[in-house]
């Protein structure tokens, strides 16, 4: 094992990720290069939640379960307000759904700005040699003289437009406080919804203007990126759609219910179904659209620190083995499965459920009416790929980012109605949420006994995709996925860039530079100025192996390990 090739931690994520990559040779016309043989995807700590929320009272879970993670906390929130109404046997109220919409609505396009633009982005704009994208590193003059860095800057600017409508409807971000099972503590008011809408208003221009167009940009560059390593090392790769390919099956609990038709979403608890009348439907694809069974969820442990049974349905609990002596098994991830095979949730897993391989989204100003014609899109890869995921993130921005005014608009109507359908604790009772985090299906279970938990668990997205093999000897998506990746050897990112984009034809005169440069040189100074000269680079054996198009593959899925796994040490 001492030869594979070792990220730890991966960076830019929440939580604690261990990659381990078994490299292997590949002989071409033009060399001898280094690609992943196999991986690992290991998760370096105990998951401890659900052994902290038993004995409490089930309506502190929605709290307490927030705190799983700082990136992720409202879509845990709202899975678990949904396990405990189910356990409850109470529905929210018409305005409830409105509400929670708009909340989880504003909360996704903030994390998909995020994850665009500051987790993956970094990688996204220096293969693509697109200056927008790539970190601010020169400063305030980069951004105003060379456009270097403008649209990351912008981000982390109108993102924080998003966080405050969650904040208005929520009392706060992150870990909003204002949902309870049966419905919502906070009603809508003329200044809420006003409020809202002027945010909204900004935010649906950045998307529409700024992401779609940084987008179609990196889709351009894409080719150049395909020909450029098809001649280097004689293979046939035809740009990012080749990078980070999966199984091909996609998982999707659905997204934003309909608020005059609330039964069709709880539906899904009982029988297979689809979700049709959500924004986002639920599926399970396997080259075809199929209905969604919860019965088909199970949890193997084999390569997992966990002595139970393995294949058990997320209502059994599982048991750690702290001193991990257990030979075979190398993370603290469980692998889930549905019907047995290695399924990949996420953005990508939603749009394939909800509209197939195909996407046209219109992009017209809810306001003003400004018609800019459609964001269309047909899936590169099949089997899902770096450039899929990142067509998917931008589609559902726009997506969620249209409908957001149509609940605003709906939610004029409900006025003064009634928010909350009030229930008491239950003395017995046990029920599933079934939501999407921004990263994929998040699943949460609650049994009550005696008005206490019994038992509480979560399986999330970044189980799902980052979990290790299954008693089947199955890889998991992620570990799927970097099969084949090149590890460049002794080669930096600036040289790699250079070999990409070899012409001088960066113009610096803005910023006083007199010559043009390449692109790789452009990058080194910037690097060594932040001591990142050797960025990615990671030692073995005497060489140094380039690991950025595998972290690109990784940040691809949006790892939230902190989701995955926890410490829970016993005083």
């Amino acid at each position: 094992m001492s030869s594979n090739i070792v990220i730890d931690p991966v960076t830019r994520i929440e939580g604690h990720l261990r990659v381990e990559m078994k490299p292997t040779e590949v002989q071409t016309a033009t060399g001898s290069w280094t690609i992943v043989d196999k991986a690992y995807c290991i998760g370096t700590m105990f998951r401890g939640i659900e052994t902290i929320l038993r004995g409490r009272d089930p309506r502190d879970a929605w709290f307490i379960t927030q705190r799983i993670c700082g990136v992720c906390p409202a879509p845990h929130g709202e899975t678990s307000i949904q396990a405990i109404e189910a356990a409850f046997d109470v529905k929210p109220t018409p305005v409830t759904v409105l509400i929670r919409n708009i909340l989880h609505g504003a909360y996704y396009i903030y994390d998909h700005i995020i994850h665009t633009y500051l987790l993956i982005g970094p990688e996204l704009g220096i293969l693509a040699k697109y200056l927008p994208m790539v970190p601010p590193a020169l400063g305030k003059e980069g951004i105003e003289k060379l456009n270097l860095g403008s649209s990351y800057a912008q981000a982390l600017e109108i993102q924080r437009k998003a966080n405050e409508i969650v904040a208005l409807w929520g009392g706060k971000f992150p870990h909003h406080q204002t949902e309870y099972p049966g419905g919502m503590t906070v009603r809508p008011t003329a200044d809420r919804i006003a409020s809202t809408l002027a945010r909204m208003t900004e935010l649906w221009s950045w998307v529409a203007k700024v992401m779609v167009r940084d987008f179609r940009s990196l889709l351009t560059a894409n080719e150049r990126i395909g020909e450029a390593v098809s001649t280097l090392l004689d293979i046939e790769f035809r740009g990012l759609q080749d990078l980070g390919t999966s199984t091909g099956n996609f998982l999707s609990y659905g997204l934003f219910p309909d608020h005059e038709n609330y039964g069709d979403w709880l539906s899904l608890l009982d029988s297979p179904g689809k979700r049709e009348s959500a924004l986002i439907h639920a599926g399970a694809w396997d080259g075809s659209a199929k209905s969604f069974d919860l019965e088909k969820i199970a949890e193997f442990v084999k390569y997992s620190w966990y002595k139970n049974e393995s294949g058990l349905n997320p209502k059994h609990e599982t048991t750690p083995i702290p001193d991990k002596t257990k030979v075979e098994a190398y993370s603290w991830l469980k692998a889930p499965r549905y019907d047995n095979k290695v399924y990949e949730v996420g953005p990508l897993a939603r749009m394939i459920n909800t509209f197939g391989m195909k996407w046209k989204i219109p992009i017209r100003n809810p306001v003003t009416e400004e018609d800019l014609g459609y964001f269309e899109y047909g899936v590169l890869n099949p089997k899902g790929s770096v450039i899929d995921r990142v067509a998917a993130r931008v589609a559902l921005t726009l997506l969620i980012a249209n409908k957001m005014f149509e609940w605003i608009s709906e939610l004029k109507g409900y006025m003064g109605e009634k928010v909350t359908n009030y229930r008491k604790n239950v003395k017995e009772g046990e029920g599933f949420g079934l939501w999407e985090a921004p990263r994929g299906a998040l699943l949460h279970y609650i049994k009550i006994k005696n008005y206490k938990i019994e038992n509480y668990q979560a399986v999330v997205p970044s189980t799902w995709n980052f979990g290790p093999r299954d008693d089947f000897g199955q890889p998991g998506p992620v570990e799927t996925a970097l099969e084949g990746t090149w590890l460049p050897r002794d080669v930096s990112v600036p040289e790699v860039c250079n070999i990409i984009y070899p012409e001088k034809d960066i113009d610096l005169s803005p910023i006083g530079v007199n010559e043009k440069m390449s692109w790789g040189d452009v990058l080194k100074p910037a690097l060594e100025q932040l001591n990142l000269g050797r960025v990615n680079m990671e030692p073995v054996n005497g060489s140094e192996y380039n690991t950025s198009l595998a972290l690109t593959v990784i940040r691809s899925f949006d790892p939230c390990i902190a989701c995955a796994v926890h410490v829970l040490r016993k005083r």
